[in-house]
């Protein structure tokens, strides 16, 4: 795991990147699904 610094600095990156602005949290969603999927990482 990561320092607990280095975690809440990543947990706040993550929420930021994920909270809705021009597109909304679930379409970010779908794309990072795609992007995943494309480069052969499946769920």
């Amino acid at each position: 795991m990561l320092k607990p610094g280095l975690e809440q600095q990543f947990n706040d990156f993550y929420h930021a990147a994920y909270a809705d602005g021009e597109l909304d949290s679930k379409t970010k969603v779908l794309i990072g699904l795609a992007v995943a999927m494309t480069e052969g990482c499946y769920p």
